[in-house]
């Protein structure tokens, strides 16, 4: 069985002007990382991480904590890619598309109980 997850994703989101800003800093290298974050909040239940889990983000980054946690405050406070309430932090744009995906399956749900 597989354990992987479906999220919507626009084509041209390397071209959107915050990624821009952001890859002007960070390259092709932040835009992975960028990539491989969002993948993590999609796998989490509320669609969130923590700010304080600076190693474990630097581990599945493959880089120093450090750079990990300027990477995201950057995207945080420079970039306007994530939003953070002092202790998770979270794309907006993840959360909307989860809210769509949910909307979807719960009107498909609906739709199958009245055909039984």
């Amino acid at each position: 069985m597989k354990d992987a997850y479906y999220f919507s994703h626009d084509s041209n989101a390397s071209r959107d002007p915050k990624m821009l800003e952001m890859r002007a800093v960070y390259g092709a290298e932040g835009y992975g990382w960028y990539w491989m974050i969002i993948e993590m909040m999609r796998e989490q239940s509320d669609f969130m991480l923590s700010l304080c889990k600076r190693n474990a983000l630097a581990m599945h980054l493959q880089c120093d904590p450090d750079a990990a946690h300027k990477f995201v405050q950057d995207c945080i406070n420079e970039f306007e890619l994530f939003e953070t309430d002092g202790t998770y932090f979270w794309s907006n744009s993840l959360l909307r598309r989860m809210d769509i995906r949910k909307e979807k399956s719960e009107k498909a749900r609906q739709a199958a109980l009245k055909r039984w």
